[in-house]
């Protein structure tokens, strides 16, 4: 009787060790990877823009003390005289809208390991004017290591 129940032990145990090394592990490259997920607009101009995210050595974010803004946007706004995408200028700087925001780090137990999730970025002010009803952004994103994500257009975005 216990010699066939470590024999069983044993076969259950070797076929738990092979389907354990069979599973392959999730592995990213080290430079973020971003895709768009979603835009919710709220009443008045804010909006949260959703991104998907993937990254290989888990240095998305910065540390809580850190004030470096490491997400990147550009608003466009669909020009209804030629209909097409117009990056929203600013005369004072005589260049176009480009705004910057602080992603924080999740926590230092994803440093060096392969994370992925979402981020949801509040957009204070998502148009410069409220007869705007389409608009697109093109965003990116920069990790701890300063490796520059893959740069995203949101398709156009419908707005009240």
């Amino acid at each position: 009787m216990k010699a066939s129940f470590f024999k069983y032990l044993f076969i259950f145990s070797v076929l738990g060790f092979i389907t354990y090394a069979c599973v392959k592990k999730t592995t990213y490259p080290t430079t973020p990877e971003i895709e768009f997920a979603d835009f919710i607009p709220f009443v008045g101009d804010s909006a949260d823009l959703k991104v998907k995210f993937t990254d290989g050595d888990g240095d998305i974010g910065v540390s809580d003390n850190d004030s470096t803004r490491n997400f990147w946007y550009t608003y466009y706004y669909l020009d209804t005289t030629n209909q097409t995408y117009t990056g929203y200028y600013r005369p004072l700087f005589n260049d176009t809208l480009r705004l910057g925001y602080i992603i924080k780090a999740p926590s230092d137990s994803y440093k060096g390991k392969p994370i992925s999730g979402e981020i949801s970025v509040r957009l204070q002010k998502f148009r410069h004017i409220k007869q705007i009803k389409s608009v697109k952004y093109v965003f990116y994103l920069f990790d701890e290591a300063g490796n520059k994500s893959n740069v995203v257009t949101t398709p156009a975005i419908t707005v009240q």
